[in-house]
């Protein structure tokens, strides 16, 4: 089932070759920013086999990440964080977020993000709503997931599973026709859209019951930080259409 939530999306992404670097940097951020950084609603990221970083960060509102860019504290955090980057960093901003079952689920243990571009954009918001919709009916591995269009045409998707081995046997497993036919049609609307799988992915959200501490072990909702929209203004949008694709039958 999907749901149109209140929700900002952020994305950033680069080549980081030391993860383990930018993983000491998420963990800083989460200890000493993110513990009072109103209006994070949590974050997922981690590095890819081939060195690419992503990360997605929720906020209640875009005015949210504008107070958070403004802080002195993350703008620091931000200016170190960002010498781990090898090459240009690139953002992307979605106010329509739609989100099925836990949305960003902190307990998945397999994250992917698909991405691409389309030029139907509101053709393209109706089929991610009526993917996610049906999803959960014949991917019981699915605990999570989100989708968001940008004006733009760019889009992503975001998939959490409970285990990549069953990730991998859903994937190539037979669909629903609902499923198979929406598949198509995004397809058709975007071509062959682009795979980041996180093995390892580092998630994290505000406790329940106060500001953020996030889980040990998840991402900085800041690598999204305001201070990183001004990296990104210098980076372009290249690599929305650039990264390892796969010609992969069925993924999603």
């Amino acid at each position: 089932m999907a749901a149109e939530v209140a929700m900002f999306l952020q994305v950033i992404q680069g080549r980081v070759p030391d993860r383990s670097a930018m993983r000491v940097q998420h963990d800083r951020w989460l200890a000493e920013i993110g513990s009072d950084a109103p209006g994070w609603l949590g974050s997922t990221a981690g590095v890819t086999e081939d060195d690419r970083f992503v990360c997605l960060s929720r906020f209640s509102s875009a005015e949210a990440l504008v107070r958070l860019g403004a802080r002195t504290d993350q703008r620091e955090w931000w200016a170190r964080t960002e010498r781990l980057f090898l090459g240009p960093v690139v953002t992307a901003e979605f106010h329509d977020v739609e989100i099925m079952l836990e949305g960003g689920a902190d307990d998945a243990s397999f994250v992917q993000v698909v991405q691409g571009r389309a030029t139907d954009t509101a053709r393209l918001a109706v089929l991610q709503k009526e993917l996610l919709r049906h999803l959960p009916d014949g991917r019981p591995d699915m605990i999570g997931g989100l989708a968001a269009v940008g004006p733009d045409g760019r889009f992503m998707r975001v998939f959490y599973f409970s285990d990549e081995e069953l990730a991998r046997a859903g994937e190539h497993g037979e669909p629903l026709p609902e499923v198979a036919e929406i598949d198509f049609d995004l397809r058709e609307l975007s071509g062959e859209p682009t795979y980041h799988d996180l093995r390892h992915p580092w998630l994290a959200s505000p406790p329940p019951a106060g500001p953020a501490a996030g889980r040990a072990g998840e991402t900085s909702a800041s690598e999204t930080g305001a201070g990183a929209a001004r990296s990104a203004a210098k980076a372009g949008s290249e690599p929305w259409s650039q990264p390892d694709r796969r010609a992969a039958a069925r993924r999603r």
